[in-house]
């Protein structure tokens, strides 16, 4: 069992400025991971965490996802982080 409640998007007790950013996360990624439902205990948190993934993994670039992913998975493989 979880420590930190993992809040879920469909649950109508899930407080609704979390829910919404949880929805809104879904619909971005396709899928969430228990990360996004514990940070929805404090949306702020998890709001925070948003713009910091659009930050590194660059939403704002002329970048297209194929060349955002190559670029990522080179610094990955030239810096020997296989996680």
């Amino acid at each position: 069992m979880a420590r930190i409640p993992l809040l879920s998007e469909d649950d109508p007790t899930t407080p609704s400025p979390a829910r919404e950013l949880l929805q809104a996360a879904k619909s971005g990624r396709g899928r969430l991971v228990n990360l996004y439902r514990a940070l929805a205990n404090h949306p702020a948190a998890l709001q925070s965490f948003g713009a910091l993934g659009g930050a590194v993994y660059g939403r704002d670039t002329s970048l297209t996802r194929k060349q955002a992913e190559l670029a990522y998975t080179t610094a990955t493989v030239v810096n020997n982080c296989y996680y």
